[in-house]
């Protein structure tokens, strides 16, 4: 099947995913979207959270994520926890 907007060949694995799709990724008006896991309990995450490309950028940054790779909640210039009342 070939994309209605450029003419050029639409992958089978796009059409594999989007059996309806018409268009090919380059000319494909759908925004790009990022996911993020969602813990609902101790030990599973059970839901993905979609957000824009610029929402998941703050986000990114706002974790202080290098380079598209999690590094968690960075905790910065905070004394570690008591362990007890009497230290």
């Amino acid at each position: 099947m070939n994309c209605i907007a450029c003419g050029n060949e639409i992958p089978e694995l796009r059409l594999k995913a989007l059996p309806k799709t018409k268009t090919c990724v380059q000319c494909s008006g759908t925004e790009r979207v990022a996911g993020f896991p969602v813990i609902t309990n101790k030990t599973a995450y059970s839901e993905i959270q979609l957000v824009s490309q610029e929402t998941a950028q703050e986000l990114y940054q706002k974790q202080e994520r290098k380079g598209g790779i999690a590094t968690g909640v960075q905790f910065t210039n905070q004394a570690p926890p008591k362990l007890s009342n009497f230290e």
